[in-house]
């Protein structure tokens, strides 16, 4: 008795020769379409770059419109009055005043009512063990 592998393998005998040819012929195109792809063109390139260099073109566009923009700056410039200068007195008196406040206030020291609202437990050693004796 067969079984069924050798069933199988008898009636697709004859289909094999077939599937060689077909295999044989897939492969004698793949290889032609090989070679024709083979080389490669300046479009091909091109296109494998065209999102690259629209986003590039774009950058560029910005850079010159900014740098058109700024063309006017010395012209803005020039409208703007320029500031008046104080004189030295006043600055000097600023100056001194300045430093006095900052002396008050490092050498300011707290009040007593603040040390009073300040709460500093006793160190253990000073507290008293409480027994009570019945």
């Amino acid at each position: 008795m067969k079984t069924p592998r050798e069933l199988l393998l008898d009636r697709h005998r004859e289909a094999q020769s077939k599937l060689n040819a077909i295999r044989q012929e897939t492969l004698a195109s793949m290889e032609k379409d090989a070679l024709d792809r083979s080389s490669i063109t300046l479009r091909d390139v091109l296109r494998s770059f065209r999102w690259h260099l629209a986003g590039m073109g774009a950058v560029w566009m910005f850079v010159l419109f900014l740098h058109l923009d700024t063309g006017r700056a010395p012209q803005i410039m020039a409208t703007i009055p320029p500031a008046k200068n104080l004189p030295r007195q006043f600055i000097m008196v600023s100056v001194r005043e300045n430093r006095r406040q900052l002396s008050e206030m490092m050498e300011a020291e707290p009040s007593a009512s603040e040390h009073h609202g300040l709460f500093l437990p006793k160190p253990r050693s000073e507290r008293r063990a409480e027994m009570l004796i019945a």
